[in-house]
């Protein structure tokens, strides 16, 4: 992700997957990521009624998880 990459962040996402969490126009999103940061695996998981925005607390999900 170029945005990432400006604050000096090395983030690959490996793997995305996403589910709505209830039925209907206000229905929410739920995504999960796989990521790989600087070369570590880590998971993330994102929940928002838009899916876009979803993916993005999913991503930020997975940078902010300890690494080893």
């Amino acid at each position: 992700m170029e945005g990432l990459t400006g604050l000096g962040i090395d983030v690959r996402v490996l793997d995305y997957s996403e589910h709505a969490l209830s039925a209907g126009e206000d229905a929410y999103a739920a995504a999960y990521v796989e990521c790989a940061i600087a070369g570590e695996v880590r998971w993330g998981v994102g929940i928002h009624p838009n899916t876009v925005r979803a993916a993005l607390h999913a991503v930020c999900s997975a940078v902010n998880r300890p690494g080893r």
